[in-house]
C-alpha cells in the first residue's frame, strides 16, 4: 500500500485533533503517535497515512490564507483546519473543516460566513461541523432556553453549493446540553455518520456525490424544521426553500414571490447613530422592503417600485453625494453596525456581506451601508486607501470585497461616504496548491499549549483526565469533571471572568487520586512576563465558583451526553493548583513570576527539535512532580528538569 504524507494545519492543537479524530473515525484506524516527534509538532501513522498536526495558521513555511486569496478564496478567513497532502514538493489542499460549539443565536449564526464563502471561490470542499440542542444560561448560570440558528444560515450553504465547483456543507452533531426531547425531534437531521462517509470519501478519492445528497436533504429538513417551529410567520416555510434553492435568479423569485415577507428589522439600540441615518433607516423601513428569507436579517431588498423614491430620497439628505446605481438588477442592503459603542469592531458583522452574497449570488447588487462608530482612524484610511483598509482588517475586507457599494453615515466621520467598489469576483477552478516547505517555525503560545495538551491529554489509564484546553483560537466550549464510574458533568458557556473576580484557564487537569481530586488550573503565555499578578489566586477561584453551581450536560458509560437537570453534584474533596506556563530564560525568571503570580508552579518551555519542560514548584505544588514523571512516558521528544 502506497505510503501518503498529509498535514492538518488548525487554527490551534484542538481544532488540529478533532479533524483526526474524525479522520481516524471515518477510515476506521487509531492513530499512533510517532513517540520522536516534537511536542509542538505531534506527527501520527494511521494506516499508510502519516499526519502531521501543525497548529496555527501562517507559522509553518505557507501562508494558507494568502494562498487562498491567490487561488480564488476572496477574503483572508481562514476555516479552522485544512487537510492538505504532500506530493513530491506540491502539496494541496484536500478539504476543510469548521467547528462550532458556541450557541448559534444572533450574530453568532453567521459569524462563519465569510469561511465557507471563501472556501467556496477557491474551489475547496468545505464541511462545516455544527451542534444543536445548546442552551443560553443567565447570569447565575441557569437554563434560559435552547438556542437556534436562524434557518437562512443554514439554507445559506445549500445556496452556495449549488452553483459551487465543490460543496459547502453543514452537518449538525448534538450539543452536550440536548435534551431528550430535542435529541427524538431532530435525530433525522444529525449529520455525523454522512460526515465520516464523506471524509473517508474525500481522503480515497472516491465518489461522494450520493453522501453530499444526503447531507443537503438533512440541511433543508433541518430548515424546514427551524422556520415551522418559530411562533411569527417571519421566514419562509415548508416547500418555499425548495423553490428558491432551484431558482436561477434567487432575488428574482423573492421579488416575485406572491405573498411576500416584509423586512423589518430594528438597529442596534446601543450604538449611537446620525440624524441622517435615522431618517435613512425609517424611510426604507417605511418601503415594505422585501426579506432574504427571513424578517428579521439586517439585510433587505429595496422593491422595484421603489426604487425612484429610494434614489431621490438619497439625493435630498445627502446633497453632497452623487448615487449612481445600476438600474438593470435588484438591489439589496446590509446593513453594517460593523463597531460596538466603545469603536472595536463587532467580529461577527464580518460574515453579513458573505451571508448576503451566498443568498443571492450575483443576482442583485449588494450596498453596504456602515452607521458604527468606527475609529476616525478607520476613516482617514478608507479614504486614503481602501485596499490598505481591508489588507488589514477582516470586516472592511468582506464589505469592499464582496458588495457592489458601500455608503458611510457614522456618528464619528463628519463626511457621509459613498462610492462604487467595483469589485469582481472569480471562482477558481483548479487545485489549491503550492510549494512544499519544510516547516521553520517561530515559536508562539501556540507551542506551549500544544506541548502541555501532549503532556496531559489522552492519559486516562493513568487516572489524568483533561478536563479543559482551550490555546488561542479555543471555543471554551465546557469544562469536565470526571466519575470513576464513567460518568462526567460537564460546564458550558463559560465566562472569561466568573462572578467573583476567578480568572478562566487555559487548561485544566483532573487527577483522580483514591479519595481526592486535584486538579491544574493553567494559565499559558508565549513570556513569563505576560501572565498577571497573582493570576494564581484568581485561577483557583475560577474553579472554585463554578464547581458551586449545576453543571449544565451530563453523560454516562453507556449514555450519549444530555442536560443536566438534578441537583448540584457533589464533589469529592479536591483541591486546585495553580501553574503558569511560558517560554523558558533562566531560572531567576521563573523564581520572579512563581512568586509575583502567587502561583504553585512554573513550566517554563524550551523549544528545540527536543522540547526541555523546567518545572519550578512551591512547597504546595511538589506533588505536580511525580505526575509529570507518570505522563512523560512515551513522549520521547520531550525531557524534563526539575528546578
Amino acid at each position: 500500500m502506497t505510503k501518503r504524507h498529509l498535514r492538518i494545519h488548525g487554527d490551534n492543537i484542538i481544532e488540529c485533533e478533532r479533524s483526526l479524530t474524525l479522520i481516524s473515525q471515518a477510515l476506521g484506524a487509531h492513530p499512533i503517535l510517532d513517540s520522536k516527534s516534537p511536542t509542538y509538532l505531534p506527527m501520527y501513522k494511521l494506516g499508510n497515512l502519516q499526519i502531521d498536526l501543525l497548529s496555527g495558521h501562517g507559522r509553518w513555511g505557507v501562508n494558507l490564507s494568502q494562498e487562498l486569496q491567490k487561488q480564488g478564496g476572496i477574503l483572508r478567513e481562514g476555516a479552522d483546519s485544512y487537510i492538505t497532502e504532500i506530493t513530491g514538493k506540491t502539496e494541496s489542499i484536500l478539504f476543510a473543516m469548521e467547528y462550532c460549539s458556541a450557541l448559534p443565536a444572533g450574530n453568532n449564526a453567521w459569524q462563519r460566513n465569510g469561511r465557507a464563502f471563501s472556501c467556496s471561490m477557491a474551489g475547496i470542499p468545505y464541511l462545516f461541523f455544527a451542534e444543536l440542542g445548546g442552551v443560553e444560561l443567565d447570569v447565575d448560570r441557569k437554563v434560559k432556553a435552547s438556542r437556534f440558528p436562524n434557518p437562512v444560515v443554514p439554507f445559506s450553504y445549500l445556496m452556495v453549493s449549488k452553483k459551487a465547483k465543490h460543496f459547502c456543507l453543514p452537518i449538525y452533531t448534538e450539543h452536550p446540553a440536548i435534551t431528550d426531547d430535542l435529541h427524538n425531534k431532530y435525530k433525522s437531521v444529525i449529520g455525523l455518520s454522512e460526515g465520516l462517509q464523506l471524509i473517508k470519501a474525500l481522503i480515497n478519492r472516491e465518489d461522494y456525490s450520493g453522501i453530499t445528497d444526503k447531507l443537503e436533504g438533512k440541511a433543508l429538513e433541518l430548515v424546514k424544521i427551524l422556520s415551522n417551529d418559530r411562533k411569527l410567520v417571519d421566514t419562509l416555510r415548508n416547500r418555499e426553500w425548495e423553490k428558491l434553492l432551484r431558482a436561477k435568479k434567487p432575488t428574482t423569485w423573492l421579488i416575485n414571490k406572491t405573498s411576500h415577507l416584509v423586512w423589518k428589522k430594528k438597529t442596534a439600540a446601543k450604538v449611537k447613530t446620525t440624524s441622517t441615518f435615522n431618517r435613512l433607516f425609517a424611510e426604507v423601513q417605511s418601503y415594505d422592503c422585501l426579506s432574504i428569507g427571513a424578517k428579521d436579517l439586517p439585510i433587505c431588498i429595496i422593491p422595484q417600485e421603489k426604487r425612484m423614491a429610494f434614489d431621490s430620497f438619497l439625493g435630498k439628505t445627502y446633497p453632497k453625494t452623487m448615487f449612481r446605481f445600476n438600474k438593470k438588477k435588484p438591489l439589496a442592503i446590509v446593513w453594517i453596525t460593523g463597531f460596538k459603542p466603545a469603536g472595536d469592531d463587532s467580529r461577527p458583522d464580518r460574515g453579513l456581506p458573505p451571508l448576503a452574497k451566498m443568498m443571492l449570488g450575483d443576482d442583485a447588487q449588494i450596498m453596504a451601508i456602515v452607521y458604527g462608530p468606527a475609529p476616525k482612524s478607520t476613516w482617514v484610511e478608507l479614504e486614503k486607501s481602501p485596499s490598505s483598509l481591508a489588507n488589514n482588517n477582516g470586516l472592511w475586507q468582506a464589505i469592499l470585497y464582496l458588495c457592489d457599494y458601500v455608503m458611510v453615515d457614522s456618528p464619528t466621520n463628519s463626511k457621509k461616504v459613498f462610492f462604487p467598489t467595483k469589485t469582481k469576483l472569480k471562482p477558481n477552478s483548479n487545485p489549491v496548491s503550492f510549494s512544499y516547505s519544510t516547516p521553520s517555525l517561530v515559536y508562539s503560545e501556540q507551542d506551549t499549549d500544544t506541548t502541555i495538551h501532549q503532556l496531559f491529554g489522552k492519559k486516562e489509564d493513568l487516572a489524568v483526565f483533561e478536563s479543559l484546553c482551550n490555546p488561542p483560537g479555543g471555543d471554551w466550549s465546557g469544562i469536565n469533571y470526571y466519575e470513576k464510574n464513567g460518568k462526567v458533568f460537564r460546564w458550558t458557556s463559560l465566562p472569561r471572568v466568573s462572578k467573583v473576580g476567578g480568572k478562566r484557564p487555559d487548561h485544566v487537569i483532573q487527577i483522580r487520586k483514591k479519595t481526592t481530586d486535584i486538579f491544574y488550573s493553567i494559565e499559558s503565555k508565549l513570556h513569563g512576563g505576560d501572565l498577571e499578578n497573582h493570576i494564581g489566586v484568581d485561577l483557583k477561584t475560577y474553579l472554585t465558583d463554578l464547581f458551586d453551581v449545576m453543571p449544565t450536560a451530563f453523560k454516562t458509560a453507556k449514555s450519549d451526553w444530555r442536560l443536566y437537570q438534578g441537583a448540584t453534584p457533589k464533589m469529592r474533596p479536591y483541591s486546585v493548583l495553580s501553574i503558569g506556563a511560558f517560554k523558558y530564560t533562566n531560572e531567576n525568571d521563573m523564581i520572579k513570576h512563581l512568586i509575583r503570580g502567587d502561583l504553585d508552579a512554573v513550566f517554563a518551555f524550551e523549544f528545540d527539535i527536543v522540547t526541555k519542560l523546567h518545572v519550578l514548584c512551591s512547597v504546595s505544588g511538589t506533588s505536580i512532580k511525580g505526575i509529570l514523571k507518570q505522563v512523560k512516558l512515551g513522549l520521547g521528544g520531550l525531557v524534563i528538569k526539575i528546578h
